[in-house]
């Protein structure tokens, strides 16, 4: 039991040679934002809508802006030195002459960003708030161009639907908690944008015809919005990017850095078409894979 306490409390710490600490030094910092551009994925880029240009006007929407999603909870949480999200690493482009950006906006949502974060809601976690139309007003008569920024947490043991009651029980408090706020901000899944959202979407839309979509989510989502819509002349799938993750988006949106990141799952137009949601809880043990009632047997 002494063994296992002590383990609890006592944090790995690899040294270099000299002792200096080396996990979360500025060498690793670095290579992390370089991590990150490398592996972004460009989704979407017509009319040569990236990458900005330096006499850009830019107006940052959603609260994804400031509401930044290092990466997943449970085991894949870490303790880190600083988060950088995307409107501070927007800031450092404009301070460097290559954008220009309209702060009301992002500051609207880090005063409701930092509010929900007191109330112990954890990134990714909270609704989107309402835009409010004298903001967009103003943004529309400053910028010549929108980012929408969209933010997911990602959690153990969760599905993209409502769980079952069975399955529920077998959670671990925090994770129940989550889940239950999940199932409270998404409703249909938070494969899908919430109401919330697609509000806040349409609302830019009526403003502005070139909007650029950052994704900062850790699995698949639906796509079908900005896809085939001509409004939306960019999109980047920026993960979960880590510590310097909101700087690494910024740096492919200005040009600093080509994107090369390629995808490694495939995104289907809906939630139905992947082949276990039709009965994913059916059981907590096990996931019979169907396409409606037909079992995919071998063809999964």
């Amino acid at each position: 039991m002494t063994k296992w306490v002590r383990h609890l409390y006592q944090i790995g710490l690899p040294l270099g040679e000299d002792g200096r600490r080396v996990t979360g030094s500025d060498e690793h910092i670095a290579l992390s934002r370089e991590g990150c551009t490398e592996g972004m994925v460009l989704l979407k880029n017509e009319n040569k809508t990236l990458p900005l240009k330096s006499s850009s006007k830019v107006a940052l929407f959603g609260k994804g802006t400031v509401d930044y999603v290092k990466g997943g909870g449970g085991s894949g949480d870490v303790i880190i030195k600083y988060c950088r999200n995307f409107y501070e690493g927007m800031k450092i482009k404009e301070a460097e002459g290559k954008v220009s950006l309209f702060h009301e906006l992002p500051e609207y949502y880090e005063e409701y960003v930092n509010g929900e974060y007191e109330k112990g809601h954890c990134p990714g976690m909270i609704p989107e708030p309402e835009l409010p139309d004298e903001l967009l007003e103003k943004a529309a008569s400053y910028a010549d161009t929108a980012i929408v920024t969209i933010c997911r947490f990602s959690g153990e043991g969760w599905d993209r639907m409502t769980p079952t009651d069975a399955e529920l029980e077998v959670y671990w408090p925090d994770e129940k908690r989550q889940r239950d706020r999940q199932t409270e901000l998404f409703p249909e899944s938070d494969f899908k944008l919430s109401k919330t959202e697609e509000e806040m979407i349409a609302k830019v839309k009526s403003k502005f015809n070139n909007i650029i979509v950052v994704l900062n989510v850790g699995s698949v989502m639906e796509t079908e919005w900005f896809r085939t819509d001509d409004k939306f002349g960019a999109a980047l799938y920026a993960w979960q990017g880590g510590i310097e993750g909101g700087l690494a988006a910024a740096d492919i949106l200005v040009g600093d850095v080509n994107p090369s990141g390629k995808l490694v799952d495939t995104f289907a137009k809906t939630l139905a078409d992947y082949p276990s949601s039709y009965n994913f809880h059916d059981s907590i043990d096990y996931v019979e894979y169907k396409t409606g009632k037909r079992t995919e047997g071998i063809y999964r």
